[in-house]
C-alpha cells in the first residue's frame, strides 16, 4: 500500500470587500482578494494578496450581468465612454486588504493544528 507524505501547507482565505469608484461612485462592485499563509523552510509564515475576482458590478445602481464576457463587455462601453472602469477599479483595490486581514489570517495559519 502507497503511503501519501505531506510536506507543505497552504491557508487560502477569501475576503471580500465593497468598492465604489467614478464620479459620485457611479461604479459599485464586491471584490475578492486571496491571502495565502505558508511555512517557509525556516519555519516563519509568508503571506500573499492577490487580487481574484469582482462580481456583483453596478453602473448608477443597475446590476451588471454576472459572467465573464458580460464583464468585459461593460468595461468596453465604459471605455467607449471615455473611463477606464478597469484602471478605477484597480486603484480602489489598493489598500483594500489591510494589515489587520493579513496578520488575521497569518494568525490563523499559526494556530493551526496543522503537523506535517
Amino acid at each position: 500500500m502507497k503511503k501519501s507524505r505531506f510536506n507543505d501547507a497552504t491557508l487560502m482565505v477569501n475576503v471580500e470587500n465593497q468598492i465604489a469608484v467614478g464620479n459620485n461612485d457611479a461604479i459599485e462592485a464586491t471584490v475578492i482578494h486571496q491571502i495565502c499563509a505558508y511555512r517557509k523552510k525556516d519555519g516563519s509564515i509568508e503571506t500573499d494578496v492577490d487580487y481574484v475576482d469582482i462580481h456583483s458590478v453596478k453602473f448608477l445602481g443597475m446590476p451588471i450581468e454576472e459572467g465573464y464576457a458580460e464583464y468585459r463587455d461593460f468595461l468596453t462601453k465604459m471605455t467607449d465612454l471615455g473611463v477606464n472602469a478597469e484602471e478605477l477599479i484597480n486603484e480602489a483595490c489598493v489598500g483594500v486588504i489591510t494589515v489587520k486581514d493579513v496578520n488575521q489570517v497569518t494568525g490563523m495559519f499559526s494556530n493551526s493544528q496543522i503537523t506535517l
